[in-house]
């Protein structure tokens, strides 16, 4: 399946002038990560990591319907939210969702290859 079913977004890149001003260029990665986490107001519930990227899952606390996933390119230094076209859940997802809907959307091989996200806007 490919990116066409998917709603993606780059919500924060390293470099930006809004990541720099929260210090976030000077974190190594895995604190990087994790301050991303608490940059989305959230915290996270799943985190895959790959060569090329991360696939993490995000939720609000106390909200057992939040869930929202990211891909962290580590190439480009970018976080992208990837969200799922044509669904009526607005709200987000639950964490016992997230294995069957990252594989039925391909989240996984996202993650392991995010140049598939600057290939799709």
């Amino acid at each position: 399946m490919g990116t066409e079913h998917l709603i993606l977004n780059r919500v924060l890149r390293v470099q930006d002038p809004s990541a720099k001003r929260f210090g976030l260029d000077r974190l190594e990665e895995d604190r990087l990560i994790l301050a991303f986490g608490r940059w989305a107001e959230g915290q996270i519930k799943k985190w895959i990591d790959y060569a090329k990227g991360v696939l993490l899952f995000v939720m609000v606390p106390d909200d057992p319907e939040s869930g929202m996933f990211y891909v962290y390119d580590r190439a480009e230094q970018a976080f992208w939210m990837v969200d799922l076209a044509g669904t009526t859940r607005y709200g987000g997802y639950r964490l016992d969702e997230f294995e069957h809907l990252a594989q039925l959307h391909g989240l996984k091989a996202l993650a392991q290859n995010p140049r598939g996200l600057l290939v799709a806007n």
